[in-house]
């Protein structure tokens, strides 16, 4: 029986330099001079503060080129391999940082960025899903074929930037995002600001929505003049409100700002929000929830407890998320969701932990164990998340000592084989998620099956992917072949990764689909890599 049972941002420490300048003499009788004084040119202090990451496609998980990363004036473009690397940052605790292109929706990811110290950010964008004209004299509706996303526009109702109305045609491109899939692909943090302070939000589906004139200037609605846009359901949440405030989102402060209200139509995955709105950025369909907190402690794999590291958590039952830091002693509070099951791992010095699913709970959470990193320069995890169809997908990894760890078998990892599956879910979005605490040396093997079974929904269907952290090495994000996939076929097989006596590892991509799990060798007594 199955056991029922998500970046991450760098931090520093600043530095301040300073340097006094000062000349004197002295006459060979004792008496004191002015010694002549060589003019000292001003020197300018450099910032070294920055930003670098990559901008991978949602869809297929490679590096994007061409979007133009933006904090606030300053910026940047990224490289044929997605990576970008933006200098002058000033430092801040909350930075906005925007990515832009014509062919995706926005996105924004939210930093915590700290003087004379790069940065890393990563980001997911989705491509823009539909593209149409409509007249500026006479509106019309813009709909994305086999979903319930669409816009309509009023007659004569769009500006250019100066306030010039535009003659012609209005191209106007709409994209869903489902957030119930990866919450990464929500611009910010899923936080609006309150009375008291910023609070979380839950969303239920997004949208954004761009409009620009035959020369391809920038258009949004006039003043006075609305617009009605649907918005896909797409929630992990089983219990859907009728009705819905809607969000947009502000890029300036990096928040979600409440602007009016939408109504639940059609069924299924029909289903969606219709509101109207009065200008066009991405749109969310979202409530606040009330919040319990998830106290806990960070340590490393010889059990010292961890200043300065990134907590996050994801939610099971619910679409949100929230991110904290450890204290001086290594002691985090993390809101969550009252009530609900929400996945909690960290991040330090760019190793993650384990990660750990909490029970609900209308009261505080103490977390028995503490979060524990991975052995130091040897820590591999495995994150698996998808759709709503298939139900049940699986994650499978094989030891180079032939242990195989899974749903049946989930491992252990403070001991043998030192490979754990952490999470496990069987209702469809997961995550599953294995980690691997110390490394053998030989070859592992990383497959995913369709529990549920290819009438349950095939994979390459399913929006499944895998993020993968090893040591060394940027997060990597696969996601399956859309060929090969069969009634009778029912492993992904990911990767196989192979380890040596010094920790180098060796990833070689497979990226095939098959009838069974790849071959377990034989059970023998395990050797592990020693890092240098």
């Amino acid at each position: 029986m199955k056991y029922s049972m998500r970046q991450w941002r760098a931090i520093g420490l600043g530095l301040v330099a300073s340097l006094c300048l000062v000349a004197c003499g002295g006459d060979d009788d004792g008496t004191t001079a002015n010694a002549p004084v060589t003019p000292v040119t001003p020197v300018t202090p450099v910032n070294n503060t920055a930003l670098s990451g990559t901008v991978l496609d949602d869809a297929t998980g490679l590096g994007i080129q061409g979007v133009t990363v933006r904090v606030g004036s300053l910026t940047t473009t990224s490289a044929a391999d997605g990576t970008f690397r933006l200098t002058g940052i000033a430092a801040s605790g909350r930075t906005t940082v925007v990515f832009e292109s014509s062919s995706y929706a926005e996105g924004a990811r939210i930093a915590n960025v700290v003087a004379e110290a790069t940065t890393d950010v990563q980001a997911r964008l989705v491509r823009v899903a539909a593209s149409g004209d409509v007249p500026v004299a006479a509106g019309g509706t813009v709909a994305l074929p086999g979903s319930p996303a669409q816009v309509t526009l009023p007659a004569n109702g769009v500006r250019r930037a100066d306030g010039s109305t535009p003659t012609g045609n209005i191209t106007v491109r709409i994209t869903p995002i489902n957030p119930a899939i990866d919450t990464t692909l929500m611009p910010g943090d899923f936080l609006t600001s309150g009375s008291s302070g910023n609070v979380p939000i839950e969303s239920f589906g997004a949208m954004n929505v761009t409009l620009t004139d035959s020369a391809g200037a920038a258009l949004n609605l006039a003043s006075g003049q609305t617009a009605t846009i649907r918005i896909p359901l797409a929630s992990r949440n089983a219990s859907v409100p009728s009705t819905i405030p809607l969000f947009y989102f502000d890029t300036s402060t990096g928040l979600w700002k409440q602007e009016g209200s939408a109504t639940l139509a059609g069924s299924g995955s029909s289903a969606y929000y219709e509101g109207t709105v009065s200008h066009f950025t991405t749109w969310n369909a979202d409530q606040t929830y009330n919040t319990i907190i998830v106290h806990g402690c960070l340590k490393d794999a010889a059990g010292v407890l961890l200043a300065n590291g990134l907590v996050a958590s994801d939610g099971i039952d619910y679409t949100g998320t929230s991110t904290v830091y450890t204290d001086s002693s290594g002691n985090f509070s993390l809101p969550i969701r009252s009530g609900s099951i929400a996945t909690i791992v960290a991040v330090n010095g760019g190793r993650l932990s384990n990660t750990v699913r909490n029970d609900p709970s209308t009261t505080d959470i103490t977390l028995t164990d503490c979060l524990s990193l991975g052995q130091s320069g040897a820590g591999v995890t495995m994150k698996l998340t998808w759709g709503a169809l298939p139900s049940d997908l699986d994650s499978h990894l094989i030891t180079p000592s032939g242990a195989h760890v899974y749903y049946s078998s989930k491992g252990a990892l403070v001991s043998v084989p030192f490979a754990n599956l952490d999470v496990d879910d069987t209702s469809s979005y997961g995550p599953e998620v294995v980690t691997v605490t110390k490394l053998m040396v030989g070859t592992y093997k990383y497959s995913v099956r369709n529990y549920s079974g290819y009438g349950g929904g095939p994979i390459a269907q399913s929006g499944a992917r895998v993020e993968v952290n090893m040591p060394g090495r940027a997060l990597q994000l696969i996601t399956p072949p859309t060929a090969g996939e069969s009634a009778s076929t029912n492993y992904w097989n990911l990767f196989e990764f192979d380890v040596s006596a010094t920790c180098v590892i060796t990833v070689r991509p497979v990226g095939t689909y098959t009838n069974d799990l790849p071959t377990i060798p034989t059970s023998s007594t395990p050797q592990y890599c020693t890092p240098v």
